[in-house]
């Protein structure tokens, strides 16, 4: 059985309705601002009712023993005629992306727009790491901060080549780089896993690369000859500044070769619970049959707790770590 506490609070007045539980399910993805919990609750007049109203603003915490694994605003609540209670919370990332604004920025890091983004909205900083790479200009108008954000990542991402990803955790937010742990789960056939996926494809690969400027002036390329020859030529050219540098213009070339020249390879696995696993990420991942047997980034995790069992299904990637 499982040592599981679901907490709903208003006005620091904690109610706990870990009695009334039949389903708690905690999920997050990579790319997405806010992790997510719901859970489904009995609802019948035979108990004390769990007091949740969405229009309330009311928290949700949920604990596994003694440790925190989900703090958020109840956003959603309803009630059915079967006498069930279902309620959805989202971590305090949501305001990230039920925000929008304008917004300008010339020479500065994903770190200082990052850092900026949480001070307008009044949101409580945890640590960010420094990205380094400086972006020209980065301008948007009428959109979330969450894409804000996510675009300038995504453009320290195709000049380094390092991902970083954002989290709440106990209520701060934290920008982190998405690197290898000391320690880290093990995911394994004779271990924990229960059924895994695995699927590839050339869908989306590119065996050639042409770097242009806005002028049609060639600024670099790069052909992966060997994939060619197996699965014949996939094109692709992009635009680069006019006084783009040598270094950029070699990590960019490097991001292509890592990500768009290779054939996509893609894991799902259903396990036992383990919240260490959770997007953002790495474990280590021994399945023998597909010969995989190296450590894996996870995209994807939902955790389901149910009738004292906890399990997750996970999506993993075969990217190459930093």
């Amino acid at each position: 059985m499982n040592d599981i506490t679901l907490e709903i609070v208003q006005n620091d007045t904690h109610t706990k309705v870990t009695n009334l539980l039949k389903k708690v399910t905690v999920s997050g993805r990579r790319g997405d601002a806010p992790r997510t919990l719901s859970a489904t609750i009995s609802d019948s007049e035979q108990f004390a009712r769990a007091p949740a109203n969405s229009g309330e603003g009311q928290q949700v915490f949920f604990y596994l023993g003694k440790d925190e694994i989900f703090r958020g605003l109840l956003m959603t609540d309803s009630r059915s005629s079967e006498r069930t209670l279902t309620i959805k919370a989202y971590d305090n990332c949501i305001y990230l992306c039920n925000n929008k604004g304008s917004f300008s920025f010339k020479n500065k890091t994903a770190t200082y727009i990052f850092k900026y983004c949480l001070k307008k909205l009044g949101l409580p900083l945890g640590s960010a790491v420094n990205t380094g790479h400086v972006i020209g200009e980065l301008i948007k108008k009428a959109t979330t901060y969450w894409d804000v954000i996510e675009d300038a990542l995504s453009q320290t991402y195709r000049s380094t080549g390092i991902r970083y990803y954002v989290c709440s955790e106990k209520g701060k937010i934290y920008l982190r780089k998405r690197e290898e742990q000391s320690q880290m789960p093990v995911l394994s056939l004779d271990g924990n896993v229960i059924s895994y996926d695995m699927s590839r494809s050339i869908y989306n690969t590119r065996t050639r690369l042409k770097l242009i400027t806005s002028k049609g002036k060639s600024k670099g390329s790069t052909v992966n000859s060997s994939l060619e020859k197996k699965i014949g030529k996939f094109a692709d050219v992009q635009t680069v500044d006019e006084d783009i540098t040598k270094t950029e213009l070699k990590r960019k070339l490097r991001v292509f070769e890592r990500d768009s020249s290779v054939i996509s390879n893609e894991l799902k696995i259903s396990a036992s619970g383990d919240m260490r696993c959770v997007s953002g990420k790495c474990a280590y991942v021994q399945i023998s049959p597909i010969n995989t047997k190296r450590i894996m980034f996870i995209e994807e995790d939902t955790h389901t707790f149910e009738n004292g069992n906890h399990k997750m299904d996970l999506k993993l990637s075969y990217e190459k770590t930093s």
